[in-house]
């Protein structure tokens, strides 16, 4: 059967109009040395996912609700284990890090986030968050994904979205396949195999041209873009000084992975979002010490993060945004932990942000059935740092207007 490469890329397009291929692939004239194209500047979000269901009444404490004591007889922290955000809020004193940006107004606390109808579910509240759907609507791609799809000029690599990861995020599903996850960049990349598949073989397979094959030359082509694209990503680790430190036994490696989106960044890695991920915040047991533990390693790592952005002279460049996919029960278990809940507090910080206390605390003496009643949206976060920090139209992204916050100054 003959192939040529009109039908060739005819099939590539049915593909991709189904979401099975990435679009620099269906590109046979990408340029691969233009990684973020179609982008009107340099800025950066880096996006970091508290996975498991963080306790945000026990990160951002309504010290001055007696009702909030009266449901944690024993896992209530007293104001002299709280940092004073207001009269009436307190962030835990494990997070003592994140106060100097706060102090600083670079630090945004935003109060009540969630969605409607929310699910307690640990996969299908991820992945309301990751997709920005409604609960009962079920999308194939992620909302950075349809950003990069709606903002691309058509020709961005698959670097545009980076996740430190093993596994690319829902977050990148993109029906252009944009977004590479990578746990190594400094190894990121093809690794030649068994037998014959050397190095040196690929690269000769790849080097030939002028044998009047369209078909083949355009296979090649892609190919090398492809290799383009992580050769940047190592290149860019190595220009960074990126090194991989092993985590101290016992501790998770988030400190590692905000190191090395600050080395890619410095490095000059042409990347628009970064994913970073802990997990360990599923606290049905034993929540006290163990929270603390993981909220201590947040803050240490996001404020490190900062200050090596500005030590690097790239800060002005990146905001971050931390979440999770859910809250906890306001009144804890007999375990000494707390179950799958609904709203929680999210964290944006960096330079350009607009600090202090925003949204609504959502309130204790009106519950769900002994969950929290969402406030905001997070939605509009997502339409807000869209719309005021990464200049695009939030309902090409997000199929809806959202309102927008007064989070970037």
């Amino acid at each position: 059967m003959s192939i040529t490469r009109r039908s060739f890329m005819q099939g590539l397009a049915v593909f991709s109009g189904l979401g099975l291929a990435p679009k620099f692939l269906t590109d046979a004239y990408a340029d691969p040395s233009q990684a973020i194209r179609g982008f009107n500047d340099d800025r950066v979000l880096v996006v970091v996912q508290l996975g498991g269901g963080n306790d945000g009444l026990n990160t951002i404490v309504p010290f001055e609700d007696d009702l909030y004591y009266n449901a944690r007889p024993k896992l209530g922290l007293r104001q002299d284990r709280l940092l004073k955000l207001n009269d009436h809020l307190g962030m835990n004193d494990a997070m003592k890090a994140l106060m100097p940006l706060y102090d600083n107004g670079n630090l945004a606390v935003i109060q009540g986030i969630g969605y409607p109808n929310p699910d307690r579910s640990h996969f299908r509240s991820m992945e309301i968050w990751q997709t920005g759907s409604e609960a009962d609507e079920y999308l194939g791609d992620g909302w950075i994904g349809r950003y990069f799809d709606n903002n691309c000029s058509g020709s961005a690599q698959p670097q545009v979205g980076l996740a430190l990861d093993a596994e690319r995020p829902q977050a990148f599903g993109s029906a252009l396949g944009y977004g590479v996850a990578t746990d190594n960049p400094t190894e990121f990349g093809w690794e030649p195999g068994a037998g014959k598949d050397t190095a040196a073989v690929f690269e000769r397979i790849n080097a030939g041209t002028g044998e009047g094959n369209a078909t083949l030359d355009f296979l090649r082509h892609t190919t090398t873009a492809a290799i383009h694209s992580s050769s940047e990503v190592r290149a860019a680790a190595e220009k960074g000084k990126i090194i991989l430190k092993q985590p101290q036994k016992g501790k998770r490696g988030q400190s590692n992975q905000l190191d090395t989106v600050a080395g890619l960044v410095r490095g000059g890695l042409a990347t628009r979002i970064y994913y970073v991920s802990l997990g360990g915040f599923d606290t049905h047991v034993g929540q006290s010490g163990q929270h603390e533990q993981l909220l201590g390693r947040v803050a240490d790592a996001l404020a490190g993060f900062q200050q090596q952005l500005k030590k690097d002279g790239t800060a002005d460049r990146v905001t971050t945004m931390v979440f999770s996919e859910f809250g906890r029960r306001v009144k804890e278990n007999g375990g000494g932990g707390t179950d799958h809940g609904t709203a929680a507090p999210m964290f944006l910080l960096g330079d350009s942000v607009q600090g202090g206390v925003h949204g609504t605390s959502p309130s204790l003496s009106d519950l769900d059935q002994g969950d929290l009643k969402y406030s905001t949206d997070s939605r509009r976060v997502y339409s807000t740092l869209l719309q005021d920090w990464l200049h695009a139209d939030p309902k090409k992204v997000l199929g809806e207007s959202f309102d927008t916050m007064n989070l970037i100054a």
